[in-house]
């Protein structure tokens, strides 16, 4: 059995934002990640609406999604908030 801490970060390769405060991401392992990232609203920069949470962006390396505001999450951070998980090419 291979632990969490033994595998490399995955990289995020795509992201999307269904609805204020909920992202989906894509990893390069093939894994898709559905969360709810309200548990950060009171940061300060968190995005204040719909318009400012779609403009999200994924960081150089794949590993943070950046907003406009500044607000960032890892993607640790996203898969361990994530209320659904799925292989990439499974049921949407």
């Amino acid at each position: 059995m291979v632990k969490l801490a033994d595998r490399p970060t995955p990289v995020i390769r795509s992201v999307s934002t269904p609805a204020p405060r909920r992202v989906v991401i894509e990893t390069s392992d093939g894994i898709r990640y559905s969360a709810d990232l309200s548990r950060f609203e009171a940061v300060s920069c968190f995005p204040a609406d719909e318009a400012a949470w779609s403009s999200v962006s994924i960081d150089g390396y794949g590993l943070a999604l950046v907003w406009s505001s500044r607000f960032e999450v890892h993607v640790d951070q996203v898969i361990g908030l994530a209320d659904k998980v799925e292989a990439v090419g499974a049921a949407a």
